[in-house]
């Protein structure tokens, strides 16, 4: 019952010290935060021998994946996923069976590391947590999600839940600063994981809260699911991580999946691989045009993520697709013909990812011999085997792209109507009839029915761990469309960005789940993999990542309509609030006048931060220092320390650079690229010219420079505001100025500063500014702070942040700190944005 759930989080926070290695300063820095160590080997003991060769029973959480004891796992003892459950007509068994099948699977695959060193050796890209913090991480997520839904009145560990909260998006592939931190031992965690364990099956036994799950997502227990759905995710993006791993490190772990065994008719690598023999011969198939509706009605009754949601309709016109995904075998003529080597099969930004990485091959593929002879085997998340040249391609979207233009290269065909990758609506109109057809109810979702021997056998989709590999291409029998692998064996790339469907709105236990990827920057992936679970499996599911991550996905060709080529994807024209800061694809503005304007914003920017202008009033002028001045006010009047500075949303930097004034070590941060550029290459240079238009064409040359001495170390990375990384640690200041009004979920961004763990250290000042110019374009209207009318009246922003952080903050000071973006000469934006300096308590 609810105060059982209770008294396990007060009997754990009672005993959370001895969680902590010897103590909470073992592995805290003095503010409470995560502590930062020379090397991540630091971590390693040296006396986990049990956590080497098969697991013990006693490393089993939950239930141990033996038949009969565990949901999901056959005679063999081997578990596959389980059916989504009907929300509308489960039973307390049934959910506690859905989540058990998730909850060992996790631990079934975590078995596979060997020793502590694969714990806490990070990825070889460096864009990742190590491997320990995705074995705490879903976790973390179901404790605090609990207590946002009202199931759980305390944390069970406060230190963890803060750490192990919020994964890593990294904005570059280039982007390797992360800092080696200190973690607890494995033996801790797996305590901690059993903590929860127990508290979710009180809740799931005892909880009345239960008895509204049939109202989906209004009910409290779409957390329970929601936990369940997000451990599935980390389910397939850890087992990724593996599969980068050195192979000495893991092992296959007892219970999981083996190979599709298909592997063992692969020849050895001195083989050459011949089309129709090692792998089938692709041929295009022609799909008649017609609409497709995209989005999943909300009373569906099984979990979605708030971007299925939404109701889109759209023509789509004539085209082919490759029947099959490209295999390895059709993907090695491309690296054998150096297509990773010509810069002109190559987008712009996948070639600078090629060159800074070298690569000349896909990822998991591991050469054999001279790179000349292009002799390779395959990696899997736990072996390496010869290559099964009829398993399809694992490559990002960057190789994809490259394979399409070079395959349009080859046959001669302009690139403007040459061969890409699929779109969305196109992927809709590839499936089987059977997906579309209302009478057959939740059965027309085969991850409502299926588990993962049934997806295989009757469904024709190598998913839900039906296997623990890809499987070849026409392996599984083909749609009704005539398509293979329409789902599962690999996610598909789309040309799509991620974009919210009409109706979208976000989930209040999870707000930020997709709402900072609506930026232009992450494409689509459809189908789900075979190690795709529950919701990832469902016909709904719309996931998204960076072009140049990789997940286990592929890729099939397109051939579009000859006689109107042009790109029609699912994120174009869209309006706010869900566009993010860059542009989706349009199909009216022309991408030479975007560009202008985007760079006029670069230059007011500039302006403002670094220029004198005398056509400004006076108390706009000399912007960045009046920011500064009134927070070295309150250092000088708290005596407030000055060593580490953040400042959030720090544009083109003028404000970073005077902060370096006083403080030692500065860090800025932006989620636009090209105003991180553009401070990087002043910090570089010392300055950096720069021009504002006079009138027409007639402009006026400056040099942008900082106007007051840095003494301290500057240093700019692009972020997102409401994506920083728990590593990041306390900061004696943090300054957010005029960015509230642009975040799509601005209290998010307030919650993360103050508090035990939060970004302004016990002492620290906050400088907070903004104008607060509320738009849908930038954030929905249900999470404007203020600037709304309520059922009570009215509701302004100044009361509102007061409200957010008086909690954890004094209130120092406010002031109106005007300032002006110039267009031209005779033509400004006067702007007045209500600034306060705080104290963190």
């Amino acid at each position: 019952m609810r105060s059982g759930l209770i008294a396990i989080a007060r009997r754990t926070l009672s005993s959370s010290s001895r969680l902590l290695r010897s103590s909470s300063a073992a592995i805290q820095d003095e503010s409470g935060h995560q502590a930062v160590v020379d090397s991540w080997r630091v971590n390693c003991t040296g006396t986990a021998s049990h956590l080497v060769g098969p697991r013990s029973e006693s490393w089993y959480t939950g239930k141990p994946p033996i038949h009969n004891v565990c949901p999901g796992v056959n005679e063999d003892n081997v578990i596959t996923a389980m059916a989504q459950p009907d929300l509308t007509n489960v039973t307390r068994q049934e959910l506690r069976d859905y989540f058990d099948n998730c909850w060992t699977m996790t631990e079934v695959l975590f078995a596979g590391l060997q020793d502590e060193e694969p714990f806490y050796r990070p990825p070889y890209h460096n864009l990742r947590h190590p491997k320990i913090f995705y074995y705490a991480h879903p976790a973390s997520v179901y404790v605090n999600k609990f207590r946002v839904a009202g199931l759980l009145d305390a944390p069970i560990n406060e230190y963890y839940e803060h750490i192990f909260e919020t994964g890593v998006d990294e904005m570059q592939w280039d982007d390797l600063s992360k800092n080696d931190m200190l973690w607890p031992t494995v033996d801790e965690l797996t305590a901690y994981r059993q903590q929860v364990y127990n508290m979710i099956v009180d809740a799931i036994e005892n909880h009345p809260a239960f008895e509204t799950i049939g109202q989906l997502e209004a009910s409290p227990f779409w957390a329970l699911v929601m936990g369940t759905e997000h451990e599935k995710i980390h389910l397939e993006t850890s087992s990724v991580l593996m599969r980068e791993m050195p192979l000495e490190l893991v092992r296959p772990p007892e219970g999981f999946p083996p190979l599709h065994p298909s592997h063992n008719d692969a020849p050895a690598s001195t083989v050459v691989p011949v089309e129709g023999e090692h792998y089938p011969v692709n041929e295009f198939l022609p799909v008649e045009p017609g609409m497709v509706k995209l989005g999943k009605a909300r009373d569906f009754p099984s979990y979605g993520w708030d971007n299925e949601y939404g109701d889109k309709q759209m023509h789509v016109k004539s085209f082919k697709a490759s029947k099959y995904l490209i295999s390895n075998g059709e993907f090695l003529e491309f690296v054998k013909s150096g297509g990773y080597l010509n810069e002109s099969n190559w987008e712009k930004d996948g070639w600078q990812w090629r060159c800074f990485r070298n690569v000349k091959w896909p990822t998991f593929w591991v050469p054999t011999g001279p790179s000349g002879l292009h002799q390779y085997r395959l990696r899997t998340i736990f072996e390496e085997v010869d290559m099964p040249w009829s398993w399809p391609a694992n490559v990002n979207y960057h190789e994809a792209k490259a394979f399409a233009n070079w395959k349009s290269d080859q046959a001669g065909v302009p690139r403007e109507n040459g061969y890409r990758i699929l779109s969305e609506a196109e992927h809709h109109r590839i499936r089987d009839e059977s997906t579309i057809d209302m009478s057959l109810g939740t059965k027309r979702d085969p991850s409502m029915v299926a588990d993962g021997p049934t997806m295989a056998a009757k469904y024709n989709a190598n998913s839900n761990l039906a296997f623990g590999s890809e499987s070849p291409v026409d392996a599984m029998a083909p749609q009704s469309s005539g398509f293979h692998d329409v789902f599962g064996n690999v996610w598909q790339w789309m040309e799509d960005h991620m974009a919210a469907l009409p109706g979208f709105k976000v989930h209040p236990y999870y707000n930020d789940f997709t709402l900072p990827c609506f930026d232009g920057q992450h494409h689509l992936i459809l189908g789900g993999s075979y190690i795709s679970c529950g919701d990832e499996a469902s016909i709904f599911a719309r996931f998204h990542f960076r072009p140049h991550f990789f997940q286990h996905s592929g890729f099939r060709l397109v051939e579009p309509n000859q006689h109107d080529p042009m790109l029609l994807t699912s994120c174009m024209d869209n309006q706010g609030p869900f566009v993010g800061t860059n542009p989706f694809r349009s199909s009216q503005v022309d991408q030479a006048t975007r560009k202008y304007e985007a760079d006029e914003v670069l230059r007011q920017y500039v302006h403002l931060h670094y220029g004198q202008d005398d056509r400004m009033p006076a108390e706009a002028q000399g912007y960045s220092q009046r920011v500064v001045n009134l927070l070295f006010k309150h250092v000088d009047a708290t005596n407030a320390a000055t060593d580490k500075c953040l400042d959030i949303g720090c544009a083109t930097g003028g404000v970073s650079f005077a902060l370096g004034e006083r403080y030692a070590n500065v860090l800025g941060l932006d989620v636009s690229s090209g105003f991180i550029e553009q401070a990087q290459d002043i910090q570089t240079a010392g300055s950096a010219p720069y021009f504002v238009r006079e009138e027409g064409d007639i402009k006026r040359h400056y040099m942008a420079e900082p106007k007051a001495p840095v003494k301290g170390t500057v240093e700019f990375k692009q972020a997102d505001a409401l994506c920083l990384s728990p590593d990041l640690g306390a900061f004696d200041a943090v300054v957010v100025a005029n960015l509230l009004d642009r975040l799509s979920s601005p209290e998010a961004l307030l919650a993360k500063l103050g508090g035990p763990r939060g970004l302004v250290r016990s002492g620290g000042l906050l400088y907070l500014s903004s104008p607060f110019t509320w738009q849908e374009q930038f954030t929905p209207k249900d999470l404007w702070l203020g600037g709304r009318e309520v059922f009570d009246g009215e509701e302004d922003s100044i009361s509102k942040v007061h409200d957010v952080l008086s909690e954890h903050f004094e209130l120092l000071e406010t002031a109106d700190v005007p300032y002006m973006l110039r267009e031209h000469a005779r033509k400004f934006e006067y702007i007045t944005s209500y600034a306060s300096v705080w104290r963190h308590k």
